[in-house]
């Protein structure tokens, strides 16, 4: 079931990139991936569906003119890339905010003509550098979170506790070719962290959940 799964999304990914201009943030699911994620196999599982379903009815929507990326964490998912118009923008957030499993949307999408490839590239590049430094950090784990760049602006999505979320900010703001770090990361305790990891261990130890917070924040570039 699981290859039968990560074949499907991979498909997906493909066939959407090719044809459509909507992009899966995170489309397959690999086991060592999982072995290592934060988020428990479900909700790994869950954000790759998910990110197939939205990418799926965005395209079929058929605006005008568009290119958006859909990235999902824990069921949270962002929407970043450019669309012709405010209804465009407001109906891209009500189809994903309609799919089963999701919590919540931010909504990042830009009114405006698409940006060149080159940009593209670009972000890309500077995605790539952010998760670079943030792995060369030992005091942040790089599975934690994702990273997306969209025209230079950097956005965080992951769990992790208030340590980790100064470190990891501090780190992207450095990194050339970022402008803006925007934080979508849930906070938890280093105790809520310690559980998770048990219970991810070892299904059987669940314990009543902690509050968590989450929130977004916008952190200027100077």
């Amino acid at each position: 079931m699981k290859k039968l799964l990560v074949l499907t999304c991979l498909t997906s990914s493909l066939v959407l990139s090719a044809c459509a201009p909507v992009l899966i943030g995170s489309a397959a699911v690999g086991g060592t991936a999982v072995a290592v994620d934060r988020r428990s196999v479900g909700d790994v599982t869950n954000d790759g569906v998910i990110e197939t379903k939205a990418s799926v009815q965005l395209a079929q929507a058929n605006f005008s003119s568009s290119h958006i990326t859909v990235t999902a964490y824990e069921g949270r998912v962002l929407l970043t890339g450019e669309v012709g118009s405010e209804d465009d923008k407001e109906k891209a957030g009500e189809i994903v905010k309609s799919i089963n499993g999701v919590t919540s949307v931010y909504n990042e999408l830009a009114v405006m003509n698409n940006v060149p490839f080159t940009t593209r590239m670009n972000d890309s590049l500077t995605a790539s550098k952010v998760r670079a430094a943030l792995l060369d950090n030992k005091d942040v784990t790089l599975t934690s979170l994702k990273v997306t760049v969209d025209r230079g602006i950097a956005y965080l999505m992951g769990t992790v506790t208030q340590r980790e979320a100064d470190i990891i900010t501090a780190v992207a703001a450095k990194v050339p070719g970022v402008v803006k770090v925007v934080t979508l990361m849930e906070i938890i305790t280093p105790e809520e962290l310690e559980r998770r990891k048990l219970i991810k261990e070892n299904p059987s130890a669940v314990t009543e959940k902690t509050e968590v917070q989450t929130g977004a924040e916008t952190i200027p570039i100077n």
